[in-house]
């Protein structure tokens, strides 16, 4: 039966997405996307072009982090500039941006695919699928977001068993999206301070490296607008608050305390051998990620795709007595943020945010009790090197 499911589950996986991209690339492609309530634009794969236009600017000696002339929508570029560099290097150009974009794509099922093959539920089988083909990646697939490289980079990195290895793959996605410091940051913690000095050293070399170019980090920055629209985040919560009026913004700095609260009351502990596990880890590096995205950031809904790995260590606490509905709240909140596109408004409340906001609540408690938990281990770590030395003191004396 689960296997059947799972096989099913894959077909689905492949085919609808991989059927898209043949009938958008070989008919129209905006109306193809929008058939699916994914909003679309030319040229296809536009996200892929922002890059290949920025390496003619590049080669024409501008800099398409200030200025890209050569987009069709005159974006600056919002990715650092190794990318320029990369595609320049291997001499990727606009005529290769559907063969990248496909790649992308394929990337990304395989991670979802390995994902369906591993959990041991039908019914967990099923929702990775729906996560996976939901609107938010589906936008992810029609733009050729670079997000979905990274996140295959993530997926790798949490899947590799040597910890030089981890690391520098986490360090890699570092260096080419800056958002992943925080999966390096949840890697260095989830484990006693004297088995993770890798992982440290390999944070604080990628904070070097962003301290070092604060510069092109201000200029990514600014080519990245905060928008309401396709997005979530604080920067575009914060934006939307200053079109609500006073009492309507204090009700729901009133729901979000209460989120929060609840939210910690009700905080699943993760026991060693959770967090050490494959889904453990995956969980607490892609959910801390997401946490820090939506903490310090305004970010369009295809990075929502940070979740679907999280979802299976949710259906193992959804069997748990103990956590079940905070399992089925998770669940239930992933699947409504991927898809609150189609959802709307409920009562003037829009959707996606409350239950992005949601997530951040649920996912915040679990990720600062880790870091309390690793901080402890740290000071005991120390400790004994204290005693020690007021023992000589003693002696001594």
């Amino acid at each position: 039966m689960v296997r059947g499911t799972r096989m099913l589950a894959l077909a689905c996986l492949w085919l609808a997405p991989l059927t898209i991209l043949y009938i958008a690339l070989a008919s129209d492609w905006v109306d193809t996307w929008k058939t699916f309530a994914v909003p679309s634009f030319r040229p296809p794969f536009m996200d892929l072009c922002a890059i290949t236009n920025g390496v003619k600017v590049h080669q024409q000696g501008g800099d398409p982090l200030l200025d890209n002339p050569e987009d069709p929508f005159h974006r600056a570029l919002p990715y650092p500039r190794i990318w320029v560099q990369l595609f320049s290097w291997l001499g990727i150009r606009e005529s290769h941006t559907r063969i990248l974009g496909i790649t992308f794509c394929v990337l990304y099922l395989i991670c979802i695919s390995w994902l369906i093959l591993k959990i041991e539920s039908s019914l967990g089988a099923i929702l990775l699928m729906i996560a996976a083909l939901s609107l938010a990646p589906l936008l992810a697939l029609e733009r050729g977001n670079i997000d979905l490289f990274i996140f295959f980079l993530l997926f790798v990195g949490c899947n590799a068993t040597n910890r030089f290895l981890k690391s520098g793959i986490f360090l890699a996605a570092t260096v080419l999206k800056v958002y992943p410091i925080a999966a390096q940051a949840v890697d260095a913690i989830r484990r006693p301070l004297k088995e993770n000095r890798v992982a440290i050293t390999a944070v604080a070399v990628a904070a070097a490296v962003w301290i070092w170019k604060w510069r092109e980090l201000g200029a990514i920055r600014r080519a990245a607008p905060v928008s309401t629209t396709l997005a979530f985040g604080m920067l575009s919560l914060k934006l939307q608050a200053e079109y609500v009026n006073g009492a309507l913004l204090a009700i729901s700095l009133v729901a979000c305390a209460v989120i929060l609260a609840m939210a910690w009351m009700a905080r699943p502990s993760l026991d060693g051998v959770i967090r050490n596990s494959r889904f453990g880890e995956m969980f607490l590096v892609f959910a801390g990620t997401y946490a820090f995205t939506f903490a310090v950031g305004s970010n369009y809904n295809y990075r929502l795709i940070l979740l679907i790995p999280t979802l299976p260590l949710a259906c193992e606490l959804v069997r748990s007595i103990e956590h079940r509905k905070w399992g089925i709240i998770y669940i239930a909140s992933v699947l409504v943020a991927e898809n609150s596109v189609a959802l709307g408004m409920y009562q003037g409340i829009p959707l996606e945010d409350l239950a992005t906001f949601t997530l951040f609540a649920m996912i915040l408690p679990i990720v600062l009790e880790q870091a309390r938990e690793f901080l402890l281990d740290a000071a005991t770590l120390f400790q004994p090197s204290a005693n020690v030395a007021v023992s000589h003191d003693k002696v001594a004396g």
